[in-house]
């Protein structure tokens, strides 16, 4: 029986397994390969709230896994690193060390002893995602060992959706060595467990956006999400000669975690005044901000809303609420600026949708002014972040500054901060024909601040669709080069 040929986009992981990892996996014999790619939001968020709308896009970098089942219970699991980065990292245990003899994991306590004690603490990654998938019912217990080898191709140490890209291609990669049909995965239900297994396990909020998007994006399009308890998603085929360009400012975090967290966070303690205030004039309570109109808002619900509160005077008011998963994240002597941050995410949506009208308009008429209009909710996206959610860097402003200078004569219609200043994104939408003089724009940035950048125009595939590969890399009895896979490239 044929080899499954392999999918182009695994060809470079293929090549670099025969030099990383080529003492570890056996290449003549089975194994699963899976990638899911990074992310960027163009619009939307922080705070993911019902009705809330997010616009995103799949990258074209991923991080790739290859898993193979051993024939006796050990478990081998490398993550390839340049000697820059400190160089690869390996943990060596059995399934007894992960697992009970009865098949759940071991507790959380003794898990993180046992990877402190063996040098590895990142391995509570790994089992944030086993244990995702376990709660979810989408994993059963490994009855053989297995050796995994994991490779990112992001950029850096910050941004791009990298938590959730490394997940999902972790989820894929261990749904697959416990023999489950790749044709009954869900995006929703991956995206799930690993948000679940990062909460339980690591206490740290993964959020939706970047999740979905990297499991669940198509190539071309960007992704619509209104969030809920189960999140609507659409496919938005970017125009003919549209492009959104990704830039890495190459600054790393330019906002700091807690200013991201008081955005995000200070929405819910802001919804909670908001309810209250519902209930005491007997008017249904919204499940979040993205239920609340402009007009809404302005015509007298913000008077719900303080201007500013610390954390310890919410927890006094609310100490109801001391179930939410966002309550621990609540610093008690922070003040959350909670009307700002809430008009913000009141606005949020709308700008959203008229982004992806204006592109759908443009794709109908081809009349540039549409453009202008997408532009324009990006821009004013962008400031709100700033003003009103104080998530800023001047040195990506500068960047930003730039590009909104050249505008529509220079073919650059609109740029945002991505994730938030989680990494040094910028989101820019532009004439596919106007990219080389953004690239020069953004070299020219580097060199005056001494900083690599990078610009990626690719809109990559999901993990889920199309992330997958099982087969033979080396048949035995086939020498050639290009059978099962390309010959490794001399780069």
């Amino acid at each position: 029986m044929a080899e499954p040929p392999l999918l182009s986009s695994f060809h470079p992981f293929a090549a670099l397994l025969k030099g990383g990892a080529a003492d570890w996996l056996e290449f003549d014999r089975p194994m699963w390969l899976t990638r899911a790619p990074g992310s960027a939001d163009l619009l939307g968020g922080p705070a993911e709230m019902a009705g809330s709308l997010t616009a995103s896009l799949a990258l074209g970098r991923a991080v790739w896994c290859a898993i193979q089942n051993r024939e006796d219970d050990e478990i081998r699991i490398r993550i390839l690193r340049t000697p820059a980065q400190g160089g690869n990292l390996e943990w060596v245990g059995k399934i007894s060390t992960i697992y009970t003899k009865k098949g759940p994991p071991r507790s959380l306590a003794v898990l993180r002893e046992q990877f402190e004690q063996d040098g590895a603490p990142w391995m509570m990654k790994m089992m944030a995602v086993m244990i995702g998938l376990r709660r979810t019912h989408q994993l059963n217990t490994p009855k053989v060992g297995f050796t995994l080898v994991v490779w990112s191709r992001l950029p850096g140490e910050h941004g791009w959706g990298r938590e959730a890209a490394k997940a999902t291609s972790l989820g894929l990669a261990f749904k697959a060595s416990t023999g489950l049909d790749k044709k009954r995965v869900d995006g929703i239900r991956v995206a799930r467990a690993v948000t679940y297994g990062y909460q339980e396990v690591l206490g740290e909020r993964m959020q939706w956006t970047p999740a979905l998007t990297s499991g669940v994006a198509r190539a071309g399009c960007l992704l619509s999400i209104e969030h809920g308890m189960d999140p609507i998603m659409q496919w938005a085929v970017l125009p003919d000669h549209v492009s959104v360009a990704v830039i890495d400012a190459g600054l790393g975090e330019t906002v700091p975690a807690a200013a991201r967290t008081a955005a995000r966070v200070g929405a819910f303690m802001a919804l909670s005044h908001l309810n209250r205030g519902l209930v005491k004039a007997k008017v249904k309570v919204r499940g979040g901000w993205g239920q609340v109109t402009p007009a809404e808002f302005e015509g007298g619900l913000r008077n719900h809303v303080p201007t500013k509160e610390t954390g310890a005077d919410f927890k006094a008011a609310f100490p109801e609420m001391d179930d939410q998963p966002w309550w621990p994240f609540i610093e008690d002597d922070q003040a959350y600026r909670l009307r700002a941050i809430a008009e913000h995410h009141v606005r949020e949506s709308g700008r959203t949708r008229r982004f992806f009208e204006s592109l759908h308009e443009y794709a109908r008429s081809r009349r540039e002014d549409q453009l202008v209009e997408a532009g324009r909710a990006m821009n004013s996206s962008h400031r709100s972040l700033q003003e009103k959610c104080s998530l800023s860097n001047e040195t990506v402003q500068e960047l930003v500054d730039e590009i909104r200078a050249g505008g529509r004569k220079a073919g650059w219609f609109g740029a945002r901060l991505a994730e938030a200043g989680a990494g040094s994104l910028v989101c820019v939408l532009a004439h596919a024909s106007a990219l080389d003089n953004l690239r020069k724009l953004v070299r020219e940035f580097g060199e005056r601040h001494g900083v690599r950048t990078l610009v990626q125009t690719e809109v990559g595939q999901g993990g889920v669709l199309t992330g997958w590969w099982e087969g033979v890399l080396e048949p035995v009895g086939v020498d050639e080069p290009g059978a099962g896979e390309p010959a490794p490239s001399k780069a």
